[in-house]
């Protein structure tokens, strides 16, 4: 679902008679749910622009997962991938503002012996939720 909220802004060199500029802000709701295998990784990113903002929520069918909460520009090696939180665990939520263009979004290792299945969900400044 694709929304937009109005943002306003004046600059000071605009007279009285000028009206202010408008800029509109995109926003979106998406969500995805990935099945990881025993022993391996997926991963899900939000592409975004720097200063773009995302709030997310994503939980596993129970099992814990080790996730990296990071970003990168896809065939840009000279920019080096940012993290912004590492960690283990079953379910996690937050936001986070882009540092960057390009994709930003979560690394999932299974380490268990059975398929977990994640299901995140984001809204925010974004425009695409995709599969890596």
């Amino acid at each position: 679902m694709l929304t937009a909220a109005l943002i306003v802004s004046s600059s000071p060199s605009l007279s009285a008679a000028t009206p202010p500029a408008t800029q509109v802000v995109q926003t979106r709701r998406d969500s995805m749910t990935v099945t990881i295998e025993p022993t391996k990784r997926i991963e899900v990113k939000l592409v975004m622009k720097k200063g773009q903002k995302a709030e997310y929520d994503w939980k596993t069918n129970g099992g814990e997962v080790g996730y990296n909460l990071h970003a990168e520009v896809p065939n840009d090696p000279s920019v080096k991938a940012h993290t912004y939180q590492r960690g283990s665990s079953a379910a996690e939520k937050g936001s986070i503002e882009a540092v960057f263009d390009g994709v930003h979004g979560w690394s999932w290792r299974n380490n268990g012996e059975k398929p977990v299945t994640v299901t995140v969900k984001a809204s925010g400044q974004f425009s695409e939720l995709k599969k890596m």
